[in-house]
């Protein structure tokens, strides 16, 4: 029997993030902070990860789809940033950076209202889900509702003097 040859990998630069991290983050379901733990320990400096949602669901365990619902919820709480199809950011606030300084400074360019450390964050979350959740259910009745007869052209044309 010959040895497998072992894969190497180059080892992670040395990051550095705030540790109360996890002070920021509402009442999301289980799968999203499942998400969001891989997700803080595959971002590049900076909060930048570049992953597939089944990368994603591949190395967490998870269905796609709950992986999808999980980033979803991310993006409700202002955490996670879609920046491009298999391209995520982390918020300046829980991301990790080369340096104390650079993380500050990436906080202190935020705006006032991009700030995750207020009073009504949980608040704020819930609102933003209540707020999907209803546009789920309008467009779903949508979808119910009985459709709309055919217009008949003939008589639209005549109507405007048309042949």
């Amino acid at each position: 029997m010959t040895a497998q040859p072992v894969e190497e990998h180059a080892p992670a630069p040395d990051l550095w993030f705030s540790p109360n991290v996890l002070a920021f983050v509402p009442s999301v379901p289980g799968p999203a902070l499942r998400v969001l733990l891989f997700l803080l320990g595959a971002q590049e400096a900076g909060g930048r990860i570049v992953i597939t949602q089944k990368g994603i669901a591949d190395a967490v365990g998870l269905q796609r789809s709950a992986v999808g619902l999980a980033l979803q919820h991310l993006q409700f709480a202002r955490m996670v940033t879609m920046v491009q199809r298999g391209v995520y950011m982390l918020h300046p606030q829980i991301a990790a950076f080369s340096t104390p300084v650079e993380a500050d400074e990436a906080v202190r360019r935020l705006d006032e209202d991009a700030y995750l450390d207020v009073d009504d964050f949980e608040e704020r979350y819930q609102q933003t889900v209540a707020a999907h959740q209803e546009e789920l259910a309008r467009k779903a009745q949508e979808r119910q509702a009985p459709p709309k007869p055919p217009t008949d052209l003939a008589a639209h044309r005549r109507r405007r003097g048309r042949r």
